[in-house]
């Protein structure tokens, strides 16, 4: 509670004062409580060091160059969110507003946008549940964007969660049903990569190797290619509902190969005669997902 004071009392100084970089440091604990919030002014870097833990039930909103600074190990966490708001009047390139850790290429504009970030683990329909981060961006033009999103995460956050299934998943109907995205993990970074999004919205890590769905109707293991080491040709077969879209995703998180073939179908001969030796995610639109080898 003390340490939490003088928190407050130090963000309450005039922004022109603020040009520097203020600390939590290890083994202490900032607390921002239900109810409160906290606004980090323009220039100013909050940093958490190894083992420090903040625990955010409150608001903590960001100035538009404010920036949070979390160790490894150390996220912020609790029941309430992060914020920032700002103007992005140039073609945003890995933009990360607020070091908050979601970041955003486009080849256009997005105007104003807010950013928000949470710490609770979400759930569909089907009982499913993500890791303890999610977040939700709200630009102001917001279609046939062609953007491209990083969703970094925290290896404490997982829920159990083997890290390489990860996969990015987006909101429909009120933030209850979970649509799976072609992505693919970025173990060293410790980010998902998604491409070619016509829009933004709202975001969260699944387990992708079992895909969420409604209650109701079970998504089956129905995907299945060949041959796999895989030369020129790969056959993909859906014994389910088929597939509209297929992507490729090499090891580093690169969407290489990208096929939209107008309507569903449950067959289609891939070429990957191009992609150079190794192995790679093919991922469906609806987020089904498997891993074949280019010797």
């Amino acid at each position: 509670m003390h340490r939490h004071a003088i928190f407050q009392m130090l963000l309450g100084l005039a922004p022109g004062l603020l040009t520097a970089q203020a600390t939590v440091h290890p083994g202490t604990t900032l607390h921002v409580m239900g109810g409160t919030m906290v606004h980090l002014p323009d220039g100013l870097s909050l940093a958490m060091g190894p083992g420090a833990s903040v625990i955010n039930d409150g608001l903590i909103h960001l100035a538009p160059t404010a920036v949070l600074i979390e160790a490894p190990g150390s996220p912020v966490t609790g029941l309430g969110m992060e914020r920032i708001d700002l103007l992005v009047s140039a073609p945003p390139t890995a933009l990360e507003p607020g070091g908050l850790g979601l970041t955003i290429t486009s080849p256009f504009v997005l105007d104003s946008l807010s950013l928000e970030r949470g710490h609770t683990v979400l759930s569909d329909t089907s009982g499913a549940s993500g890791i303890a981060r999610w977040y939700r961006a709200r630009p102001q033009a917001n279609t046939g964007l062609h953007a491209e999103v990083g969703f970094r995460y925290d290896l404490t956050e997982l829920q159990g969660i083997t890290e390489a299934d990860l996969m990015l998943y987006t909101a429909r109907q009120g933030d209850s049903i979970w649509q799976g995205i072609p992505s693919a993990v970025n173990l060293p970074l410790t980010t998902v990569l998604a491409s070619f999004l016509d829009s933004l919205g709202t975001y969260t890590l699944f387990d992708g190797s079992i895909g969420t769905g409604s209650a109701d109707r079970p998504r089956p293991e129905t995907l299945h290619a060949g041959p796999n080491p895989a030369v020129d040709i790969l056959d993909v077969h859906d014994e389910a509902d088929g597939f509209r879209e297929l992507s490729v995703i090499d090891p580093a998180g690169r969407t290489v190969l990208r096929t939209d073939l107008g309507r569903r179908a449950t067959h289609h001969r891939l070429t990957v005669s191009t992609l150079a030796s190794g192995t790679y995610l093919l991922r469906t639109d609806d987020g089904r997902s498997l891993r074949f080898t280019r010797p």
